[in-house]
């Protein structure tokens, strides 16, 4: 070796050694993030106290659709960005006239796959109050994508310094869902993800996917329709990840009777730490609802619906997600001593 590499070669070896044994540093080891949620201790001892008015740190709110289905022209994204009111889009494929949500939208208003076939269709609302509205829903080779999102910056006062900031925000009632069509099959996918974003990182997050593992065993009445989540759970009445049964298989208790059933209301009380006053915090709830089907291989077209002449009708598989503010609550921020 060159000796003039000695140097270079024992830094590596130093940087190596820290890297496999951690750092020696007390003062870092097993330092806990400050947020986090709360307990129901901790949410019961909020009761009652004075929350920010939403006056100081003004709401604006969002919302995107879009929508695609096989041999139906393709609309346009749609985004609307408002200040202090209602954003509420909706895309089509094949385009209509339908009203915007909320309320959640009627039957009337949802598209016949029966003598439409492949299609597309999502609603994205967030009311000026913090209640999001999202349906994204498709039938054969389609993808629905719907987004609603509120953003507010705060800033703590003086004399707060050092006072706890605490966020709470509900995710109103989810429901991911599809139903595979025997004389239609279709490989479908039914997601929802929502974040809470502070200073543009996601503090908080929970997300759920439901899908058919082989749509081909319909026939046989073994399909396997799944479900899973990420982050924090949003309460499903199946649990499709839960844990193993005796026989080591999981524990898949999606059925016919689960599938359809949204979840409850989940109202979170997330502490965002201390901080100094002046100081700036962005916060962004941002809800997404994605509904889509897939070939078994690139390029295929299985996931398609069936045209059937003996009947004159199509036959296809859906895949829907929607999330109804009816029951939200508008987010409040807190300060804490």
């Amino acid at each position: 070796m060159n000796p003039k590499q000695l140097p270079f070669y024992l830094g590596s070896l130093l940087l190596l050694a820290t890297a496999l044994l951690g750092s020696t540093t007390p003062a870092q080891a097993d330092t806990p993030l400050p947020v986090r949620e709360l307990n129901s201790t901790e949410v019961a001892a909020l009761g009652g106290l004075p929350f920010l008015a939403p006056s100081s740190h003004p709401f604006s709110m969002a919302a995107a659709a879009q929508a695609r289905a096989h041999n139906k022209p393709t609309p346009t994204l749609a985004v609307q960005r408002v200040a202090g009111g209602t954003a509420s889009v909706y895309r089509g494929a094949p385009n209509s006239s339908v009203p915007l949500a909320p309320p959640m939208p009627p039957s009337n208003a949802l598209l016949d796959f029966i003598t439409t076939g492949d299609l597309a269709q999502t609603w994205a609302t967030m009311t000026s109050a913090g209640f999001p509205y999202l349906v994204a829903t498709g039938y054969g080779d389609f993808m629905a994508d719907a987004t609603a999102s509120w953003t507010t910056r705060v800033t703590v006062p003086a004399g707060a310094a050092g006072r706890e900031v605490v966020v709470r925000f509900t995710v109103p009632p989810v429901s991911v869902q599809g139903a595979t069509e025997d004389e239609g099959r279709a490989r479908w996918r039914a997601r929802l993800r929502a974040e809470m974003m502070v200073n543009g990182f996601p503090a908080w997050a929970a997300e759920a996917l439901r899908f058919t593992t082989d749509p081909n065993k319909i026939g046989s009445g073994h399909e396997v329709v799944v479900l899973q989540e990420f982050g924090s759970p949003l309460g499903f009445p199946s649990n499709d990840e839960d844990l193993p049964l005796a026989s080591g298989g999981l524990n898949n208790d999606t059925s016919a009777q689960t599938i359809n059933s949204p979840t409850p209301k989940k109202t979170v009380h997330l502490t965002l730490g201390r901080f100094n006053a002046g100081t700036v915090i962005d916060l962004a709830m941002v809800l997404r609802a994605t509904a889509t089907s897939v070939p078994a291989s690139n390029g295929g077209t299985d996931h398609r619906c069936k045209w059937s002449n003996v009947e004159d009708r199509y036959f296809c598989s859906r895949g829907t997600v929607s999330v109804n503010g009816g029951s939200g609550e508008a987010p409040r921020i807190y300060l804490l001593p």
